[in-house]
């Protein structure tokens, strides 16, 4: 199972740059870091080429406890109204946990939604929420929950700062209860490339 698991993260860390290939890096492209006092989360979003609607987002995240979950997603953008965004779409998990055979594979749906404050959209507050049910969770898990909400503060036209709550944890299998990967306040920084 863990040689399975590993096969998978490894094909999608390669298919990655695949994906990146189709992505113009003048449009949109942007790198995200946040902190928490237990975790640290890099994240890569670009637009694609096709119109602009879609969005690749690649991340790694890695807890104080040797937790180590990469994730891709592709996110469809629903044209809706200038103080308002919403994004959705399917994204991948590849979870190795600190104990042994304790490792994840889980295929989530979830969306993300942005409101804007002003019309220069320089302040905005957003939610993201992407769950996996058993029937899409591989290895140790048996679903997946991953929900955050920030506030977000344009400073500049490439920098971007937030902060807010993150609620992200599996279920695990054979009555292992559950295991929270994070559930606390974060701050980070995006930047436009």
């Amino acid at each position: 199972m863990k040689l399975r698991l590993i096969l998978c993260s490894m094909t999608m860390l390669i298919g990655l740059p695949a994906f990146a290939q189709q992505i113009k890096e003048s449009d949109g492209a942007s790198a995200e870091l946040a902190l928490s006092n237990d975790t640290l989360e890099l994240r890569y979003l670009s637009k694609t080429e096709s119109g602009g609607d879609g969005r690749l987002v690649g991340g790694v995240f890695l807890g104080e406890e040797r937790d180590v979950v990469l994730n891709a997603a592709m996110m469809f953008s629903a044209d809706l109204d200038r103080r308002f965004d919403l994004s959705f779409g399917p994204q991948v998990y590849a979870a190795l946990l600190r104990d042994e055979n304790d490792d994840v594979m889980a295929v989530s749906l979830g969306g993300e939604a942005r409101f804007y404050f002003d019309p220069s959209r320089r302040f905005a507050v957003s939610g993201r929420a992407f769950y996996a049910p058993d029937i899409l969770s591989f290895g140790s898990a048996d679903n997946l929950t991953d929900l955050s909400a920030r506030a977000e503060m344009q400073f500049s036209d490439r920098v971007m700062a937030f902060a807010g709550m993150r609620w992200f944890h599996f279920d695990l299998t054979n009555g292992g209860g559950e295991r929270t990967l994070q559930e606390e306040i974060f701050v980070g920084v995006r930047y436009h490339l």
